[in-house]
């Protein structure tokens, strides 16, 4: 079969046909209701603006504790310094200590503090119990039998 090409005043575009009136696309379009784009527009509002604020919110949240931990860890780090100095210082006196201790040091103390040598050696030696003489007053330092004071 041999189609005829269409002339001038023809138009390719063949006429819609017509749907049923109970179609399914009928039924669903029939559930749809009309919204007033402004309630739509101010409920998408509301939450991005929620949103938004818990955000920021959050975000200002987060850094008042970093601020918070960044002047505690300051604090420690100052602590931690002092510690180490006065640590310091306990090491050096501990030094000195040890070292005052020896017999040298010992002698160097005792010439700074003003000490003299003595002009020659004594030697002590221990007492047997009984081999020295009674003392004058029986307690020396406390009072005789006249009351008076020694």
């Amino acid at each position: 079969m041999a189609q005829a090409s269409p002339t001038r005043g023809e138009s390719l575009v063949r006429p819609a046909r017509q749907q049923p009136r109970s179609t399914p696309v009928d039924r669903r379009r029939a559930d749809l209701r009309v919204v007033r784009s402004d309630q739509r527009v101010a409920v998408v509002g509301a939450l991005g603006t929620a949103v938004i604020i818990t955000f920021f919110a959050v975000l200002f949240v987060i850094a008042a504790l970093h601020a918070v931990l960044v002047q505690t860890q300051a604090k420690i780090d100052a602590q931690r310094a002092a510690n180490a100095t006065v640590q310091e210082q306990l090491d050096q006196v501990v030094a000195e200590l040890a070292w005052i201790d020896t017999p040298e040091g010992l002698e160097q103390w005792a010439r700074t503090s003003g000490l003299i040598e003595a002009p020659e050696v004594v030697s002590l030696t221990p007492v047997a119990p009984g081999t020295l003489p009674a003392p004058l007053v029986a307690d020396p330092f406390g009072r005789d039998a006249n009351g008076a004071s020694g």
